[in-house]
């Protein structure tokens, strides 16, 4: 990861007796990248407004719009945005689920 990159503006919500529904709400410049993570539970993206170079695993695929993507659990990801705005919200159904 470029360490000079901007960072995200990401905000989040727990929800649930054990706060295991998680929505993170992302404002995002262009530039800004998100850490190279993986997770042991299922993330939904849902991209709102600009767009980003979405890197899973190896493979990498630009979404542009309105657009919702699937991350299965176990999965490595990076979120570059492309433009500026580029809003996200991300959902994390279940992440106490292992």
């Amino acid at each position: 990861m470029n360490s000079s990159a901007p960072i995200p503006d990401i905000n989040r919500l727990f929800i649930g007796a054990r706060m295991e529904f998680e929505v993170e709400t992302v404002f995002a410049e262009e530039g800004a990248v998100s850490p190279d993570e993986a997770h042991d539970f299922d993330e939904i993206l849902v991209l709102l407004e600009g767009s980003i170079d979405l890197q899973l695993g190896e493979d990498r695929e630009i979404f542009k719009g309105l657009v919702t993507k699937e991350i299965p659990a176990g999965t490595r990801h990076i979120i570059r945005a492309l433009e500026t705005p580029t809003k996200l919200v991300i959902i994390h159904p279940d992440r106490l689920k292992k």
